[in-house]
C-alpha cells in the first residue's frame, strides 16, 4: 500500500529469498500486509516473525472430477468439513481436502479412500457418476488450537524486520471463505487508523498469537 492505493505485485520469475531483497522490494510502500499463506514460510519471506510462529503448515490434496450433466447435481459449492466447489467450465468440480501433517504425502489411492469416506454423503452423485481427472495439492497455514478453536492470525508484525509498517493476515485454514472477509475488514480498519487497538475493539482475544 502506498498513498492510499493498494498494489498487487506478481512475480513471473523466481527471486532470491534474502532479507535484503525483500526489504529493498517493499521499501517503496507505506504499508505491507503479509498474507501469502504457506508461501510466507516455504519461500522464507518472513525472518524473525517466523520463529516460534503459532501455526503449522498442513498439506491438502483435492480431487478434480468431471461429471455428466444431470439434475441430480445443482452445481453449487458446499462447505461442511470437506468441500466441493464448481470449477470454470461445465461439468467439473473440485472436492477436498485432506489434512496431512507428515512430510511424506498420501498416495493417490489413500487420498481417494479418505476423501470418499468423509464426503460421500455430501456428494454421492459426484462419487457415483463422476470421473477423476486430476489430484491437486496445496498447503494451508493452520493456526494452533486455543480456547476459541483455531483463530486467524492478524495484527501488526512483531519484529518489523522486513518492513517498518508490516501487518500479518494468515492462519485462515479451512475457514478462509468466512474469515477472509470478516477479518480482512477488521484488519483494513486497523491499518487505516494506524493502530492495532482497532482489532481489539470487537475482538479482545484477536492478538492471542503474540508472545
Amino acid at each position: 500500500m502506498s498513498n492510499g492505493r493498494a498494489t498487487w505485485c506478481v512475480e513471473d520469475s523466481p527471486i532470491s529469498q534474502s532479507n535484503y531483497d525483500w526489504e529493498k522490494r517493499l521499501s517503496e510502500f507505506d504499508t505491507v500486509v503479509f498474507a501469502a499463506g504457506s508461501g510466507l514460510f516455504q519461500d522464507s519471506i518472513l525472518k524473525k516473525d517466523a520463529t516460534d510462529f503459532p501455526a503449522e503448515i498442513v498439506r491438502g490434496q483435492s480431487i478434480e472430477f468431471s461429471y455428466p450433466s444431470s439434475s441430480d447435481y445443482t452445481n453449487e459449492a458446499l462447505l461442511c468439513g470437506k468441500y466441493f466447489a464448481p470449477l470454470p467450465g461445465s461439468g467439473r468440480v473440485l472436492l477436498g481436502a485432506t489434512h496431512e501433517w507428515k512430510e511424506e504425502a498420501l498416495d493417490r489411492s489413500t487420498v481417494m479412500e479418505e476423501l470418499k469416506q468423509r464426503s460421500y454423503d455430501l456428494a454421492p452423485f459426484i462419487w457415483d457418476k463422476g470421473s477423476v481427472q486430476n489430484i491437486t495439492v496445496g498447503y494451508r497455514v493452520q493456526s494452533r488450537r486455543g480456547k476459541f478453536g483455531r483463530m486467524p492470525i492478524i495484527g501488526q508484525s512483531v519484529h518489523n524486520d522486513i518492513h517498518p509498517n508490516s501487518w500479518m493476515f494468515t492462519g485462515l485454514s479451512g475457514r478462509g471463505l468466512i474469515y477472509h472477509g470478516v477479518y480482512g475488514d477488521i484488519l483494513s480498519n486497523a491499518i487505516i487508523a494506524k493502530t492495532e487497538s482497532v482489532v481489539l475493539n470487537d475482538n479482545p482475544d484477536a492478538l492471542w498469537w503474540k508472545p
